[in-house]
């Protein structure tokens, strides 16, 4: 036994070591520049994003699924795999089917990665009773992931120097390393889904935590909003960034410093919880992105870089914060599945959106295509906020 609580407290640094590797994309500062040198149209470009999120898509509840029913462990052996193929794709990618079949192995492996880290983590803790430092747990992972991801960024800036490739190529490197690692997890001895309908269960999962579970509905749609403008608006960063003049070689330092920004607020969450109401602090981080929003459509000025950090820190509380809602408010046997709703949910919009995106990046300024997605965000916001009102006092505190 003590042996095995041993193996659950590796666990969690294995967890570190492994968000370290997932954040090590040295190219993500200066994607959009480097698939532009290809010959693609930023419409293009969009609809490669909206494919890789349709990816995540078609298998964001079905993993969480597989999670639950064969394996934290397994699952991520599975993400690491398709993840590394997806790097690999992007690295030689110069045309549009390239970069297509980059885009889907890498959001096959986004989706299994999404949910079922967190719950291996969760369950991790529940096997040292110790899930009371769940938050705190979370929002370090987090800030490894994203930290990592600042550094990374700042390297693959100065990298475009010698070619805009060279950042993809090294990318390969900690992605594969990734896949040494996974294996060494260990599966906690948690209650695992023992149903043999598949399609059933998970219908019955989803049906349940979207439509008779309004508390759960609420904070599964109200993430999925505040996620959808935080990538969109990503998305655009790098537009921005031209727009006012900004060299290429600084990309990969603004992506740092907003992610960093980001990353520190995923890691003091469990702080700011611990003071303010977490169902209070959902609503300010949803007013928050949208006056970051309104403030970005309406000027175009190298200072106005700050609102983009703005919203990573919005963006990196959310995520921490509602993975420990749900898992209050779900069960270990459908915890990833859950946690996978909320997800397929957020993607489900922004891969519907991308098209639209897209072209609006293309015909329009980028205020323009700023400020029209921050009114449909923005309104989008007022609903969901109007429905949680209804069940406020059923969401645990």
């Amino acid at each position: 036994m003590e042996g095995y609580l041993q193996k659950m407290k590796a666990n969690i640094w294995k967890l570190y070591a492994l968000d370290f590797l997932r954040g090590s994309i040295l190219f993500i500062p200066i994607i959009i520049p480097f698939m532009l040198d290809t010959g693609l149209t930023m419409q293009e470009i969009f609809i490669i994003e909206g494919l890789y999120m349709l990816s995540a898509v078609l298998l964001e509840i079905p993993s969480g699924y597989v999670s639950d029913k064969w394996g934290r462990k397994n699952t991520c052996i599975l993400a690491s795999t398709t993840s590394f193929i997806g790097i690999f794709f992007y690295a030689i990618g110069g045309d549009f089917l390239t970069f297509f079949i980059g885009a889907i192995a890498l959001g096959f492996g986004t989706s299994f990665y999404s949910g079922t880290v967190e719950a291996l983590a969760y369950d991790t803790l529940l096997e040292l009773d110790d899930t009371d430092s769940y938050k705190r747990i979370s929002g370090n992972l987090a800030f490894t992931h994203f930290s990592t991801e600042a550094i990374m960024s700042v390297l693959g800036g100065f990298l475009v120097v010698y070619s805009l490739r060279l950042p993809a190529l090294m990318t390969l490197i900690p992605y594969a390393l990734a896949c040494i690692l996974v294996p060494f997890l260990t599966e906690p001895r948690r209650h695992k889904l023992q149903e043999g309908r598949h399609l059933e269960v998970m219908w019955n999962i989803t049906k349940e935590s979207i439509i008779h579970n309004a508390p759960l509905r609420s904070i599964i749609i109200l993430h999925s909003i505040i996620a959808f403008m935080g990538i969109s608006l990503f998305w655009f960063t790098q537009i921005y960034q031209t727009s006012v003049g900004l060299p290429l070689v600084y990309f990969g330092i603004t992506h740092a410093v907003i992610v960093l920004l980001g990353a520190f607020a995923s890691k003091y969450t469990y702080k700011l919880e611990s003071i303010v109401d977490d169902r209070l602090l959902l609503t300010v981080i949803a007013a928050t992105m949208f006056i970051a929003y309104m403030a970005l459509g309406n000027i175009l000025s190298m200072w106005a870089l700050v609102f983009f950090g703005v919203v990573r820190v919005a963006w990196g509380t959310l995520s921490p914060l509602t993975s420990n809602m749900i898992n209050r408010m779900t069960t270990s046997d459908v915890r990833a599945t859950v946690l996978s709703i909320r997800s397929f949910v957020f993607r489900s919009m922004f891969t519907v959106a991308t098209p639209f995106l897209g072209y609006m990046a293309d015909v329009l300024t980028i205020n323009q295509a700023i400020l029209i997605t921050g009114c449909i965000g923005g309104v989008l916001l007022i609903i969901a906020l109007w429905s949680i009102s209804f069940v406020w006092n059923k969401i645990p505190q």
